[in-house]
């Protein structure tokens, strides 16, 4: 009977392995505030010119710069702007610019 019991025991404990190591931790979504005062032609696309903020900034409705951009989990602030033109960039949130 203890012979049965150990190893009931050890493949309950090696079924519970099995799915702690499936499950995955989920990403959130990021912020990416626009640092710059940059309003040059390309600048508007270049990652280097944003940061990761905690929460979205309060923006003006009008402006020449972006202002912040929510990128969500799996994808990238590059993936989101690379290679857009200033108004490209602009009219993805139009809503949300600096003054």
């Amino acid at each position: 009977m203890s012979v049965a019991v150990a190893v009931f025991c050890t493949a309950a404990i090696g079924a519970m392995s099995f799915k702690k190591s499936g499950d995955k931790a989920v990403k959130a979504d990021t912020i990416y505030e626009y640092n710059s005062n940059s309003t040059a032609e390309g600048e508007f696309a270049k990652t280097a010119n944003y940061q990761v903020v905690s929460a979205a900034p309060s923006c003006a409705t009008l402006g020449d710069r972006p202002c912040s951009f929510l990128v969500p989990s799996g994808s990238s602030l590059g993936a989101q702007i690379g290679g857009k033109t200033n108004a490209q960039v602009l009219a993805i949130h139009p809503s949300q610019r600096k003054p």
